[in-house]
């Protein structure tokens, strides 16, 4: 049971998101004005052994299995028994993602791919959850409205040759498919350090054609830092509707409040020796966020061979988000109105002929309307002050369709061909205020990128089952993000043009042992970045370069046990930053990790018991894109290394149990670092859980 004050908060943060969004509803004014208000699968095998099995002929897209690069699969079975304060999280345990966690109330984590960092600068991996985008508009990803019980698998795609999606397809793209047929009743609960609760219900059923899954989940947590309160209530709700083998339509629709309270960050000294304070200027910072979503689904076989999928969606991000970053600013509110629409329309068409050389045809459109209100208000202890000193009213139009035909000219050789163009519009409203000027809106279009072209193409040879070669090339695009996508007074942002490429070598001759080695570079022609000076411009820093290697490991040398690695090196390069930059040629990106490993040993010794022990780790990075530390010299920062350890146990058929371990070790590190002012606040910390434990039951019903 979810306690009555906690019911009450969350009850609080929703009418006062609606408040707020109502009074946000009205047409901008002049803020000038008196009346201004306040207000396939062998290229791709599967992490960890998690197989995917192909039954019978295919129908349907084709999917991320699909995609000739690296591919990683991390299964139901491992996600559902893992706890996380934030859902991003869960893919710490996926070769070559690294993963920040802020820990700041709603504004929690980030992902990094391909040597692009994890401080939302650069909108850079695209986030989809049951086939429909879940970015914010400034291209963050978000997942906090689903649970780890309501997930099936979570597909992770990296490189620049996958043609399915344009806008935030950077480095790559996560697809988070949950759960939407089967007969099952499962309740979780899951309790722990900081006075954590979290208990997670799901029921599926299945009856004739129809198939229906609910879910409902609270996470409630002191977490291990002062003043850090979180409280999250989701829930979801799936109707399919099967009536032949040829049709199925579906209906789904998912909510999800969280109300949080944020710690602020430390400097290097506090963070050692009081980890868990938070500063006496943050004692009122938090915020909350509303997210809603409702999306249409139709599958349809046409003919044989022939498919046909359509999803349409609408979605909204509310956020309200209280913040005092020093004891020398002022606090101010960042209220963000962020709703989307869009549809998504793939035929795909697969040859049955033996004589087709195994072809398969896919040609898809998508479209997404953003639809954006960004405003910064000044507070004092969350009381508004006066009007807004940044107000953002913007929309952008994405429209983008792609080609893509594969083939088997030879039974070992396989190669793939794709063609994508987008196309973005879109115009915004923004107020500004030209030094010695008062403040004044001005109407602005989005820059005119023109057609993004993208062409794709890669190639895999198995000579032998279970030993496959690949390469691949493939071109993605990345523009600002927000205000910084739109024409102002200097010259127009340029698309960044992102080349990849990508060789590598997958084995799995034998059950007991699998591996993959790859090496990749990606090349941006003008990297276009946020500021970050709180003004919401971005900036070109000109021509970079990205390059690295993964290694990945699985052995099994028994049926009780199974051991896993995977290491993976990244490295980055400010190519040609242009006049203006030039001290910065040949320096790192910042906030970019050396490396990033993770391992593991499950061990059975009993068919009910599971043992786990892992730990993930990365490798150290430079504050700023001028190569700054904290101490102003070579020293890098940031790098950890972070063990676990779990046990589940099967009581019986309907009953489970298991406790989980986190920081087994008790280290001291840092989750989060961000620079600011250097030489005076300097660098900004986010001390990392100590030890910390929790234990599960499950009841299958």
């Amino acid at each position: 049971m979810i306690p009555r004050a906690r019911t009450s908060r969350l009850a609080t943060a929703l009418a006062a998101l609606l408040s707020t969004r109502a009074a946000a509803a009205a047409p901008p004014v002049d803020a000038a004005a008196p009346e201004a208000d306040p207000a396939e699968p062998e290229a791709a095998a599967p992490m960890m052994g998690e197989e995917v099995v192909v039954i019978g002929q295919r129908i349907g897209p084709l999917d991320s299995a699909d995609v000739v690069t690296s591919v990683d699969i991390l299964g139901g079975e491992e996600i559902q028994k893992q706890s996380a304060a934030e859902p991003l999280e869960l893919l710490r345990r996926v070769p070559a993602v690294y993963v920040e966690s802020f820990n700041q109330g709603i504004i929690n984590a980030d992902v990094g791919l391909r040597g692009f960092n994890t401080q939302g600068d650069v909108a850079h991996t695209k986030l989809l959850i049951d086939g429909i985008p879940s970015n914010h508009h400034v291209g963050l990803p978000d997942m906090k409205a689903v649970f780890p019980l309501e997930i099936e698998r979570m597909e992770v795609v990296k490189g620049t040759n996958d043609p399915r999606y344009g806008l935030n397809n950077v480095a790559g793209n996560i697809h988070v498919v949950t759960r939407k047929t089967g007969n099952e009743r499962i309740a979780r609960l899951l309790a722990g350090s900081f006075w954590t609760v979290e208990p997670q219900v799901l029921v599926a059923s299945e009856s004739g054609a129809l198939s229906q899954t609910y879910f409902a989940g609270y996470r409630g947590s002191d977490n291990y830092r002062d003043h850090a309160r979180s409280d999250k209530l989701a829930g979801s709700a799936k109707w399919f509707y099967e009536p032949s083998r040829e049709l199925r339509v579906g209906l789904i629709l998912r909510g999800m409040l969280l109300d949080a309270d944020a710690p602020g960050y430390l400097s290097a000294e506090d963070a050692r020796a009081r980890p868990t304070a938070s500063p006496a200027y943050s004692a009122t910072d938090g915020g909350r966020q509303a997210t809603l979503h409702a999306s249409v689904h139709v599958d349809h076989e046409l003919t044989e061979g022939l498919s046909w999928q359509l999803k349409g969606y609408g979605q909204a991000f509310l956020r309200d988000r209280w913040v005092r970053f020093d004891a020398d600013s002022a606090q101010h509110l960042r209220a963000e109105d962020d709703r989307q629409y869009g549809a998504i329309s793939v035929l795909t068409y697969r040859a049955r002929e033996p004589r087709a050389l195994d072809l398969t045809v896919e040609w898809g459109v998508d479209y997404q309307l953003q639809d954006s209100r960004y405003q910064r208000i000044p507070t004092v202890d969350r009381a508004r002050q006066g009007a807004a000193f940044r107000d953002e009213d913007f929309d952008l139009h994405a429209v983008g369709s792609y080609l893509q035909a594969s083939a088997r000219p030879l039974e070992p050789i396989k190669l793939v061909a794709a063609l994508r163009a987008d196309r973005l519009a879109g115009s915004g409203s923004f107020l500004e205020q030209p030094e010695g000027e008062a403040p004044r809106r001005v109407d602005r279009g989005l820059n005119d990128y023109g057609f993004i072209w993208q062409p794709k193409a890669s190639v895999m040879v198995t000579p032998v089952k279970g030993q496959s070669v690949y390469a691949n090339y493939g071109r993605s695009f990345q523009i600002g993000t927000g205000k910084g996508a739109y024409a102002t007074q200097g010259a127009p942002l340029e698309p960044s043009i992102n080349d990849g490429w990508e060789v590598g070598y997958r084995s799995s001759l034998f059950p007991w042992l699998k591996s993959h080695v790859a090496y990749w570079e990606q090349r941006a022609s003008g990297e276009v970045r946020d500021k970050g000076d709180g003004s919401g411009d971005a900036e070109n820093v000109g021509k970079t370069l990205r390059r690295g290697f993964d290694v990945e490991l699985t052995l099994r040398p028994f049926d009780f046990l199974s051991v896993w690695g995977a290491f993976s090196r990244a490295i980055s390069e400010q190519v040609e930053p242009g006049p203006a930059l030039a001290a910065n040629k040949g320096k790192e990106l910042d906030h970019v990790p050396s490396f990033s490993a993770k391992a593991g040993v499950d061990v059975h010794p009993t068919q009910e018991l599971l043992v786990s022990l892992w730990c993930y780790a990365q490798g150290d990075y430079y504050l700023t894109k001028e190569n700054h530390t904290e101490e102003n010299g070579s020293q890098k920062v940031g790098d950890y290394v972070v063990i676990n350890a779990s046990a589940a146990y099967d009581v019986s058929e309907s009953i489970a149990l298991g406790v989980e371990v986190h920081n087994l070790l008790d280290q001291s590190y840092d989750t989060s670092i961000w620079y600011k002012d250097f030489g005076a606040a300097g660098a900004q910390h986010n001390p990392g859980d100590a030890r910390s434990a929790y234990v599960t039951g499950t009841l299958s019903f």
